[in-house]
C-alpha cells in the first residue's frame, strides 16, 4: 500500500472522461503559457518556478468579456507574451502591477462563459466551459421538436436508461447519441449530482429508480426544457454522501459509473495538464429557461450560479486532526434500516394490497412478483413519506414481507420469507464451516496482544482460534475467510496509538501572622520606722511597713524580677521582647515605686508553591510523590514494628480524553507535612491537606479544584477584678495579647494533550 498516491473522497470528487468524438488540441504558447482546446472546454495553464495562487477571480464590469485574476504575488519569471491569433476564444492576456493592492492578470475573451480556476503549487489553471457555445450549433426549431415527438430525429432522443450493479460499482447507461451535449454540476441541501443532456428529449415524462447503494439514494429523470432555444433532458442522482464517479460518452450512449467508497490510485497528470486540487467556482451565466412540471421542484430553479464543485483542495484545510478522528464513531456493521425513497402522499380506502404495491413499484421503477398466498387490503392517509417506508408499513400491517434483488421486488408472507432466511442461514453456516481456514499473524504496535485477544474472542467462528505470542506481541489468528475481514477491521480499531496527557498541578499555600502583646508589672514599698526617723506619733502603730512587691523565695513566677525581686501587680505580656522599667524612691528609700511595661509586636507573611508535573497515557493512572517518610514504631507482644508514614506532596491522576478534545480527570492530591514543633513521644504529627475530585477541563485550560481559607483571630486579656474596669487607670491592672493568623491553600490544575 505504501508508495502510491490516493485520491480521498473528503469533498465531492469527480473524474469525467469523454472517450470518443472529443478531439484535444494542445499547444505551448510560451515557457509559461499552455493552451489546451477540447470540444466542451478550453484550458489555459500558467506555470512558474515560484509558487503563486489566485486569491480572487471575477468578470470585470462593463461590456468587455474580461476575467480578472487577483494574485497573492506575481512571479518574475511568468511570461505572458504569446501569440493568441489561433485561439478562437481568448483574445488577449496581460499582467498588471499595482503598488497599493495585489497584482492582477486580465484575460480577454470573445464572449462571457462559465469558468473555473485551479490553484496547484507552481501552476494556475483556468478552464473555460464552452458547452453553451456548442449548444448554439444545435438549435431545436419547433418543426424539429414536433418531428422528434413523432418518433423522427431519434438522434437527439433519450430512449432508455439501464442500471447494472457490479462488485465494486454501479453502472448507469443512458441510451442517447453523442450529438447530445452533457453538462454536469452539483447541487447541495440536499446533495445531488445533475447531468443535463442538451438538445435531448426524454422518452417518458418522468422516471425514477431507487438504488440505495454506494452513497446513491435514487435516480430521477425528466424533461427540464423543451425550447428556448434548445431542449434539455435532466438526470438527477440523489446522494447521501460525496461519491466517486466517472462519466464516459460513446457513440450511442452516455455511461456513468459510481464506485464504492474507497481509495483510488490515479495516474500522474501530464506536465501541461496540472492536477486539480482546489475549490472550483463557476461564474454566473444565463438561465436555461422555464422548467416543466415533470422535473422535481428542487431542480426547477437551477441556474449556473449553483454550479459549485468542491474537490480535495478544501478538504486538506478542513480535515480533522488525527486526534479527533480517533474518537469519531466507526461503523463496523450497520443493521439500521434507513429510508431514502422519493416522498409520496398516498391515500387509499379498502384498496387491494397487490394493487397498492403495483403503484409503489411503478414509482420506484421496480419489477414485482407476488407469492400466491399474498392478500390483504390497505386503508391509509399519509403525507410526505418515503415510498420504501410506506411499503414496509403496509406489508407489516398485512403480515407480509418483501425482498429486493436488483430491480425485482418480491412480496411473500412473513412465514415464507422467515423459513427461506433460516434455510439460507443454515446454508451459509455450513459453507462457512466447510470453507478453508486461513492463518494470519498480526503484530501489534500500541495494544497488548492478550488484551486484544479477549476482545476478539466473541467474534471468531466455531472453527476459529486466536493464539498470543507475548514475546513479540503478536496475534496468530486462524479462521474462515468470512470472519477474517471483520477481525482485520477490529484489530485496526484496537491497535491505535494512545494519546498522552501532561498534567501540571500548582499548590499555593499562603500564610500571614500578626501578634501584639502588652503587659504591665508594678509594685511599691513604704516604711515608717524610728530607724529612718519617720515613725508615727502614735504609740500603736508606731512603725508601719507597706509592701506591694511580690518577692518569692529564689524565683519569680512570670515576667521580670525587678529591683525588689517581683511586683505586686504582675501582669506581663505572654511573650515579649521589649521591657521598659522604672524604679522610684525618696531620699531615705522609705517609699519606692517599681514599674515595668513589657511589649511585643510581630508580623510575617509566607508563600509556598509546589508544582508537581506528570505525563501519562489516556485512561492510565499516574502517580508522583515528593517529600519524606516518618518512621513510626509500635510495640506489641515485645515486638517492635516500624512503619513509615508519608509526609509528602502526592499527585495521582487518571485522565480521559473526550471526543470534543476536553479532558475528564480523576484527581487525588495530598500535601502533608510533619509538625516537628508538637512532638508526641518523639514522633511529629502529620498536618494533612488533600483534595479528591473528578473534573472536566479544556485542553490547556486551568481549573481550581480545591481551596481552603482559614482565619484565626484570638484576643487574651488578664486583669485584677473590678480594678481593670476603671477608666484610664484600669490599664495599670490588666494585660493584653492578640494573635491574628490567615492561612490560604489553592490547588490549580492544567492538563494538556500531547499531540
Amino acid at each position: 500500500m505504501k508508495g502510491k498516491k490516493y485520491l480521498h473522497a473528503a469533498a465531492f470528487l469527480c473524474i469525467i472522461t469523454l472517450v470518443s468524438g472529443y478531439p484535444v488540441y494542445s499547444q505551448q504558447l510560451s515557457n509559461s503559457l499552455y493552451l489546451q482546446n477540447e470540444l466542451n472546454s478550453t484550458r489555459l495553464t500558467l506555470k512558474s518556478e515560484t509558487p503563486f495562487n489566485v486569491i480572487h477571480s471575477f468578470y470585470s464590469t462593463g461590456p468587455d468579456s474580461r476575467i480578472v485574476l487577483e494574485l497573492d504575488m506575481l512571479p518574475s519569471d511568468l511570461n505572458l507574451q504569446a501569440d493568441l491569433s489561433n485561439s478562437t476564444l481568448i483574445r488577449d492576456i496581460q499582467a498588471v502591477h499595482r503598488e497599493t493592492t495585489k497584482p492582477i492578470i486580465l484575460i480577454d475573451l470573445n464572449q462571457k462563459m462559465p469558468y473555473t480556476v485551479f490553484n496547484k503549487g507552481k501552476s494556475v489553471v483556468i478552464e473555460i466551459n464552452q458547452a453553451q457555445a456548442h449548444l448554439e450549433n444545435y438549435p431545436l426549431t419547433e418543426e424539429n421538436r414536433k418531428k422528434i415527438q413523432k418518433g423522427m430525429g431519434s438522434s437527439v432522443y433519450l430512449r432508455d436508461i439501464k442500471v447494472s450493479e457490479g462488485d465494486q460499482k454501479i453502472d448507469i447507461k443512458a441510451e442517447v447519441p453523442d450529438s447530445s451535449v452533457p453538462n454536469v454540476f452539483v447541487l447541495e441541501n440536499p446533495l445531488r449530482l445533475v447531468v443535463d443532456l442538451h438538445n435531448t428529449l426524454t422518452a417518458k415524462s418522468s422516471f425514477s429508480r431507487s438504488i440505495n447503494k454506494y452513497g446513491i439514494i435514487e435516480l430521477r429523470t425528466g424533461q427540464f426544457q423543451v425550447s428556448n432555444p434548445y431542449t434539455i433532458a435532466r438526470m438527477v442522482f440523489d446522494l447521501k454522501e460525496p461519491v466517486f464517479y466517472t462519466l464516459d460518452q460513446e457513440e450511442d450512449s452516455l455511461n456513468i459509473s459510481f464506485y464504492k467508497n474507497q481509495e483510488f490510485t490515479l495516474a500522474e497528470p501530464a506536465p501541461e495538464e496540472p492536477p486539480v486540487s482546489e475549490t472550483l467556482e463557476e461564474e454566473p451565466s444565463s438561465k436555461n429557461g422555464s422548467p416543466q412540471d415533470s422535473v422535481p421542484k428542487a431542480e426547477e430553479n437551477h441556474t449556473e450560479e449553483n454550479n459549485t464543485l468542491k474537490t480535495n483542495g478544501d478538504a486538506a484545510s478542513s480535515a480533522p486532526q488525527p486526534q479527533q478522528l480517533q474518537y469519531e464513531p466507526q461503523i463496523i456493521a450497520d443493521t439500521e434500516t434507513k429510508y431514502s425513497g422519493q416522498l409520496i402522499s398516498p391515500r387509499f380506502k379498502d384498496a387491494e394490497l397487490r394493487d397498492v404495491v403495483f403503484v409503489i413499484a411503478d414509482i420506484a421503477g421496480l419489477n414485482v412478483i407476488f407469492d400466491p398466498d399474498v392478500s390483504g387490503t390497505v386503508t391509509c392517509d399519509f403525507t410526505d413519506i418515503p415510498w420504501d417506508q410506506f411499503l414496509d408499513v403496509i406489508l407489516k400491517t398485512n403480515k407480509q414481507g418483501k425482498s429486493i434483488e436488483g430491480n425485482v421486488l418480491r412480496v411473500a408472507p412473513m412465514a415464507v420469507l422467515t423459513r427461506e432466511q433460516e434455510e439460507i442461514q443454515k446454508l451459509s453456516d455450513s459453507q462457512e464451516l466447510a470453507g478453508p481456514v486461513i492463518v494470519q499473524t498480526f503484530t501489534l504496535s500500541y495494544s497488548k496482544a492478550d488484551e486484544v485477544q479477549s476482545l476478539l474472542s466473541t467474534k471468531i467462528s466455531s472453527r476459529g482460534e486466536i493464539i498470543v505470542d507475548n514475546r513479540t506481541n503478536t496475534l496468530i489468528v486462524s479462521d474462515v475467510r468470512e470472519k477474517m475481514s471483520l477481525i482485520e477491521k477490529l484489530i485496526d480499531v484496537f491497535d491505535t496509538p494512545t494519546p498522552q496527557v501532561s498534567i501540571e498541578a500548582r499548590i499555593v499555600e499562603a500564610t500571614s501572622r500578626f501578634v501584639r502583646n502588652l503587659g504591665v508589672q508594678w509594685g511599691w514599698q513604704g516604711i515608717a520606722d524610728p530607724f529612718y526617723g519617720n515613725q508615727t506619733t502614735l504609740q500603736f502603730p508606731n512603725k508601719i511597713l507597706v509592701d506591694g512587691a511580690q518577692i518569692p523565695v529564689g524565683m519569680t513566677t512570670k515576667g521580670i524580677g525587678g529591683p525588689l525581686g517581683g511586683y505586686g501587680i504582675n501582669l506581663p505580656s505572654p511573650e515579649f521582647n521589649t521591657v521598659l522599667g522604672f524604679s522610684l524612691a525618696n531620699i531615705a528609700d522609705t517609699f519606692r515605686l517599681d514599674l515595668a511595661i513589657s511589649a511585643l509586636e510581630r508580623s510575617g507573611t509566607g508563600r509556598i508553591i509546589s508544582a508537581p508535573k506528570i505525563t501519562t497515557q489516556n485512561n492510565q493512572e499516574a502517580e508522583i510523590i515528593q517529600g519524606r517518610q516518618i518512621p513510626v514504631q509500635t510495640v506489641a507482644n515485645f515486638t517492635v514494628t516500624t512503619r513509615y508514614v508519608n509526609a509528602a506532596l502526592e499527585l495521582r491522576a487518571t485522565p480521559q480524553i473526550t471526543a470534543e478534545g476536553t479532558i475528564i480527570m480523576n484527581i487525588e492530591i495530598q500535601n502533608n507535612a510533619a509538625d516537628f514543633s508538637n512532638l508526641v513521644n518523639g514522633i511529629p504529627p502529620i498536618i494533612r491537606q488533600s483534595a479528591q475530585t473528578t473534573v472536566m477541563v479544556p485542553d490547556g485550560g486551568t481549573t481550581v479544584i480545591g481551596g481552603i481559607y482559614r482565619t484565626e483571630d484570638s484576643i487574651t486579656r488578664e486583669g485584677i477584678p473590678f480594678l481593670h474596669q476603671i477608666p484610664i487607670l484600669g490599664n495599670l491592672f490588666k494585660s493584653f495579647a492578640r494573635t491574628k493568623e490567615n492561612r490560604e491553600l489553592l490547588i490549580f490544575l492544567t492538563p494538556r494533550i500531547i499531540r
